[in-house]
């Protein structure tokens, strides 16, 4: 007795296969009870708006991806100086030319010149060109290949296209506190771009000399020419992953964009030197001094908020050997590295690559 009394409320159990019993749980059927067909009908809505969403959330990033790349296209296709029969001197041959061919090294006043003058009429913003030569995707095209801007400050162009109209991936722009004119540039001039993860555009590609010195050996110059300039590269001497809040690593920050000109106590090219060695992903044999000229990439961290992947590179003059720079380029060790405390909790001591989306 008392186990009938135990069982008396038990349904018989569904003896039919798994898949009945599934697409009976799901959609209305013969015997249901109106909160139960409420219920399915809810579910099955739910699933219609979600399927829904997906969809137009894939054709909104691929038309996104699409519009934000043709922008960029058009202006590289309309504008993209052709440095290559301009340069006046062999970086792998040096030579006595090299202060004619570089009017900067001779302190001598540049001149605007040709490439840059259709650019300034578009945008009077425009104070150079930067290129990562022979680094394309599959149809040819350079990951990074555009016009640099420089704002009245450093968000002006965070969200800006060439034209001043709102543009997701933004500009590539110049440290707005820094000097670009016809009496040269900055000792260390940062360079700006957004890290778009699946989109692609602006510097994300950066990220990519994340995965190892092959990577860095096979990309390891940047063109980069202030308006003023013509076929100059520049060899990448340093990359690294930095913090930009005090609290990712343990109340310290080194202000690395404010690194500009090594004239005073602040900003002494010894102890910038320093830091952008000790926290360098890789090695090198170039030879760095406070009288060559830099150019700093920056870019966010897709792999911890708030971080930035930066990438150094130095001009290179008459007496650099691109040969012998990337035969010198070598991979760190993870311990010698000096990492912020915010990634070492989550990784540890050690270099990390998933991809060039993060």
């Amino acid at each position: 007795m008392a186990m009938s009394n135990e069982t008396a409320n038990l349904t018989e159990r569904d003896s039919s296969n798994f898949f009945l019993r599934f697409v009976k749980y799901f959609i209305p059927w013969k015997g249901d009870g109106r909160s139960e067909i409420m219920r399915k009908v809810v579910f099955m809505a739910s699933i219609v708006l979600f399927s829904m969403s997906i969809d137009q959330l894939s054709d909104y990033l691929g038309a996104s991806r699409e519009e934000q790349k043709s922008y960029i296209q058009e202006v590289v296709v309309k504008y993209e100086p052709k440095f290559d029969s301009e340069v006046s001197f062999d970086v792998n041959k040096g030579g006595d030319d090299y202060d004619a061919a570089d009017p900067e090294a001779a302190g001598q006043k540049l001149s605007l010149q040709d490439w840059a003058k259709p650019l300034l009429k578009r945008n009077e913003d425009v104070v150079g060109w930067i290129k990562i030569p022979g680094f394309t995707d599959y149809s040819g095209e350079e990951y990074i290949n555009f016009p640099v801007v420089k704002g009245k400050n450093n968000k002006e162009y965070l969200y800006k296209n060439l034209d001043g109209e709102y543009y997701e991936s933004g500009s590539i722009f110049a440290d707005a506190y820094s000097n670009i004119n016809e009496n040269g540039q900055t000792d260390n001039l940062t360079i700006f771009g957004h890290h778009m993860g699946y989109v692609g555009t602006s510097f994300t590609h950066l990220s990519e000399y994340e995965q190892g010195v092959d990577f860095l050996k096979k990309y390891p110059i940047i063109e980069f020419n202030s308006i003023y300039e013509s076929g100059r590269r520049y060899a990448i001497v340093s990359c690294f992953i930095i913090n930009t809040e005090a609290k990712d690593d343990g109340g310290d920050v080194w202000e690395y964009v404010g690194c500009r000109d090594f004239n005073d106590d602040d900003n002494k090219f010894e102890d910038w030197y320093d830091q952008i060695t000790k926290r360098s992903w890789y090695t090198n044999d170039i030879k760095c001094t406070a009288e060559d000229k830099y150019i700093t990439l920056s870019t966010c961290s897709k792999l911890l908020s708030d971080l930035r992947w930066v990438v150094i590179a130095k001009k290179l003059t008459a007496d650099d050997n691109v040969d012998h720079i990337i035969n010198s380029y070598k991979e760190r060790p993870d311990k010698d590295i000096y990492f912020p405390k915010y990634w070492r909790d989550l990784y540890g001591n050690n270099k990390i690559y998933k991809g060039w989306e993060y």
